[in-house]
């Protein structure tokens, strides 16, 4: 199912990722051939913006391809993690270009000669990639969120500066056209500066990511929230998120009744993982630690497993009890102290075999309850 899941969001993000590509090519070309016919620097520079998001669409395309392939031996977490690698790449690509433009934009404003007046052409393509970019930018979230990808929602924010900066463009041109030619470039530097608040944004975000910074508090309350919901949970604890390619992960502690046995505390960390990632399809995969429930207490982790309790029962038991007649034993490690429950033949034990079974083993002073029940 996660397969076929993802395969799907691969087709989506495929798809809106080639619609905007074919966007950004015709603005890129209308807005340099206008702005160079126009006199508008300003449109030019949004025009290489938008020929820069059509490298950025290739290279969408590529990052998605690899971070929706399966687990491997050397990936057994998935590949996930290329998408924020990608998110890195793209916005250090962006603050490239802020620069140039910028540079290039202050060295002109600082020439000495009369600056050109834009033409009229420039305030209708500016208008059109105004409204067509504002489209691509929706488009592209919507898909984003429903695929869960943090790449493609950098994507769509990426359509939206181009929105946004279209808008300085248009500003910038008609200030030009009124008598004031210096709005021009001043509308370049606008450009470029938001350039790089978005590239500064997308590589802080995802750097954030890659060193496994938790989610929001209130992300994390939802969780523990749903997870006091379900019968059967007593309490959680040591609950730790982490980001992986936009998915969650997450590791807990649940606080279970102390006498299920270790099938139903099975069943019931299962349970809330499978609940969790049905509530919240961001988690991407849950990891259970089952606690007997108020047992708060630091672990002793020297007590005797299940070979040596045995071992040490039937020694002090020699001559008493007869091993063959015992048909289980269950141990219940709580409050760092051993709890030993013996299920014994109903026609071997009575109530004196108990409490002589029980006296001789006052001196383990690991274990603090043995109880006595009859089979049949």
């Amino acid at each position: 199912m996660s397969n076929e899941l993802d395969q799907h969001s691969l087709k989506a993000a495929t798809r809106v990722t080639l619609v905007g590509a074919v966007l950004d090519l015709v603005l890129g070309v209308l807005k340099i051939i206008v702005g160079l016919t126009a006199n508008s620097f300003a449109l030019v520079s949004d025009g290489i913006h938008s020929l820069s998001d059509l490298v950025t669409d290739a290279f969408v395309l590529l990052v998605a391809r690899i971070s929706h392939a399966k687990p491997d031996q050397k990936h057994p977490y998935g590949h996930r993690r290329f998408e924020t690698l990608g998110t890195i790449i793209l916005g250090i690509v962006l603050f490239g270009v802020a620069s140039v433009i910028c540079f290039d934009s202050i060295r002109r404003l600082y020439q000495q000669q009369s600056l050109p007046v834009p033409g009229w052409t420039g305030l209708v393509i500016a208008l059109f990639s105004i409204l067509s970019k504002e489209w691509i930018y929706r488009y592209t979230r919507q898909v984003a969120l429903k695929t869960n990808s943090s790449l493609l929602l950098a994507n769509a924010w990426h359509s939206r500066t181009d929105a946004l900066s279209s808008v300085a463009v248009f500003i910038g041109v008609l200030g030009a056209m009124l008598g004031y030619p210096i709005t021009d470039l001043l509308a370049a530097i606008f450009v470029a500066l938001m350039i790089g608040k978005i590239a500064w944004d997308l590589i802080s975000t995802s750097l954030q990511e890659l060193v496994d910074t938790a989610v929001p508090e209130g992300k994390v309350e939802k969780i523990r929230q749903h997870i006091r919901s379900i019968e059967g949970i007593r309490d959680s604890h040591e609950l730790r998120t982490r980001l992986h390619g936009g998915r969650i992960f997450v590791d807990l502690h649940l606080q279970v009744d102390n006498r299920i046995s270790v099938s139903e505390g099975h069943y019931l960390a299962d349970h809330v993982s499978a609940s969790l990632r049905h509530h919240f399809p961001d988690i991407a995969d849950v990891v259970v630690h089952i606690d007997p429930e108020l047992d708060d207490s630091a672990p002793v982790l020297d007590l005797p497993l299940r070979h040596e309790v045995e071992s040490m029962l039937f020694d002090k038991w020699n001559g008493l009890l007869d091993p063959l007649t015992v048909h289980r034993i269950d141990l219940h490690y709580l409050e760092n102290h051993v709890e030993a429950e013996i299920y014994i033949d109903k026609n071997i034990i009575n109530n004196d075999l108990k409490g002589t079974l029980d006296n001789t083993c006052q001196d383990f002073s690991w274990l603090r309850k043995i109880t006595f029940y009859e089979m049949p």
